[in-house]
């Protein structure tokens, strides 16, 4: 069994690690594949350690997405959402491919989460598309919180107009195939 799991940045970058035990992602001075200056977190250092100070390897994220607070002002997320491995039948294309998103796009107050479908069959790098649902082509129009799977397989998303705890906005919505 292979756990993964969506790891918040800081500014620079969102990431999606493979779950080593005992692994060292590289929290506090690594966010993504660079490391961050601890006096300014939006400076990349020029240089990296490749292990901790016990000699651990530091290991690198398998998907990176930008931050949008990232300087360069490409950034596509303000913080990632773990998802699954599609294990379901509804739709054969996206067997065996993980799903996440992102909780927002990083705009101030403005529910506009997004889905993602990443191919899980490198050991690093993985390349990955937008998943556009039917009803929601350029965002879910809510904020993502997390993900579910049933014991058929299908994912679930869970989403709220609200950013936090608070209020009855929440909904749950379950991936379906359009007819």
């Amino acid at each position: 069994m292979v756990l993964y799991l969506g790891d918040a940045g800081q500014v620079l970058w969102e990431e999606i690690d493979v779950v080593t035990k005992g692994g060292n992602y590289g929290w506090n001075v690594k966010e993504g594949r660079i490391c961050f200056s601890t006096d300014d977190n939006k400076v990349p250092r020029p240089t990296c350690p490749a292990v901790d100070t016990a000699g651990n390897p530091l290991i690198d994220p398998v998907l990176v997405l930008k931050n949008k607070a990232h300087p360069d002002g490409d950034g596509k997320a303000s913080t990632i959402i773990g998802g699954n491995v599609y294990r379901g039948s509804t739709f054969p294309q996206l067997q065996g491919r993980y799903i996440f998103g992102i909780f927002s796009q990083g705009n101030m107050g403005v529910a506009d989460a997004k889905l993602y479908v990443a191919n899980a069959a490198s050991p690093t790098n993985w390349l990955y598309d937008e998943l556009k649902p039917k009803d929601y082509q350029t965002n879910l129009g809510y904020y993502l919180k997390g993900f579910g799977q049933d014991l058929s397989g299908e994912i679930y998303i869970t989403v709220s107009s609200a950013t936090g705890l608070a209020g009855t906005a929440g909904k749950v919505f379950k991936l379906v195939a359009v007819p």
